[in-house]
């Protein structure tokens, strides 16, 4: 599969086999999916991908974003997924023609993969207890998750079938951190960050062979959201602030974005340019993580992915439908999940 565009559905709607008991509120891991290893991908038309955050319902778009097709769906129980389960997402990721999903919190992480949208199987080869997910990232055919400072953060080899923990002990040296979220951007051959509570930030330019310790400055402290790349620049968004690095996440500064209530996760980069979308639509927009300017009016609240040719895709948290737009301004509804959904 030659591109995707990945998001994270707020709520439009273990597959690693965990050795750990099981909550009996939450749905049962399943057991009937693929184990990994043998992912084949080929390039072939680029797709759309989105995930449920509850549930991890996988919707597909092989015709540019007009037409949804559901491929995959881990459960329908409505007890797993909310904020904690094996079924909650908090991560999609694509590189080099897989496509990520990952979940579990408060549980032993579950991740999927498939090189074609439709056919689904675990990423790991062999049962393995995985760690949490809070975000995650991918690029250069390097996967990365990020949970906590007991979790650490989780990088996979380039078949994504082989899973390493990455402790963050040494490196926080006494200090703590939670709600770890993930990017990538291509900065000097590609660039992995990982950044939670406190203004902890971790900094990988080896493919997470190794990392480095950094920190943000003070004036924020927790609620990091998303981070986004492009222009050479990281942007990671706060309640009131942008965090901005220039030079591949080592140093940051802050800047005010101006969007009053932002939206969950809102953060893409579209156009050229980095849109931090408020919960009721519109927001603010940037090319440089530093100026801030309004964006139109009747941009929709969520986040957004745009494919090779321009279009673009956006869903949101507490929103059960799926947007498309050819040029950023104009918005068209083409999915709506049914009420049984």
């Amino acid at each position: 599969m030659k591109k995707h565009a990945i998001m994270l559905v707020g709520s439009l709607f273990a597959l690693s086999i965990s050795v750990v008991a099981q909550n009996p509120k939450f749905a049962p891991v399943r057991t009937d999916i693929p184990m990994g290893g043998k992912l084949s991908p080929k390039e072939e038309e680029p797709v759309f991908a989105i995930c449920s955050k509850q549930g991890m319902r996988v919707l597909v778009s092989r015709d540019d974003g007009k037409n949804w097709k559901q491929t995959f769906l881990a459960t329908d129980s409505r007890e797993d997924g909310g904020w904690h389960g094996n079924y909650s997402v908090y991560g999609m990721a694509y590189t080099e023609g897989v496509i990520g999903v990952f979940s579990g919190w408060g549980t032993p992480g579950i991740y999927i993969g498939s090189d074609d949208g439709v056919n689904w199987s675990h990423l790991n080869k062999e049962s393995a207890k995985l760690g949490s997910v809070w975000g995650a990232a991918g690029g250069k055919g390097v996967m990365l998750t990020g949970a906590d400072q007991w979790q650490g953060i989780t990088s996979s080899s380039d078949t994504h079938a082989n899973w390493r923990k990455h402790s963050l002990k040494d490196l926080l040296d006494g200090g703590k951190t939670h709600h770890v979220i993930c990017g990538f951007g291509d900065f000097k051959g590609g660039r992995f960050l990982a950044i939670g509570d406190n203004r902890q930030v971790f900094v990988s330019d080896d493919l997470c062979k190794s990392w480095k310790h950094s920190r943000i400055p003070e004036g924020v402290d927790r609620g990091q959201e998303a981070i986004a790349y492009g222009n050479n620049v990281f942007v990671c968004s706060f309640k009131d602030k942008a965090a901005r690095s220039l030079d591949g996440g080592v140093t940051w500064t802050l800047h005010d974005h101006g969007v009053k209530s932002a939206s969950w996760r809102g953060l893409s980069f579209v156009n050229g340019e980095f849109w931090l979308t408020g919960r009721n639509g519109g927001g603010r927009r940037s090319k440089d993580g530093a100026t801030w300017e309004d964006l139109p009016a009747e941009t929709p609240a969520g986040r957004f992915a745009q494919s090779p040719n321009g279009t673009i895709i956006n869903v949101a948290r507490f929103r059960y439908d799926v947007k498309r737009s050819t040029d950023g301004k104009n918005w068209e509804t083409v999915f709506t999940a049914p009420a049984s959904a």
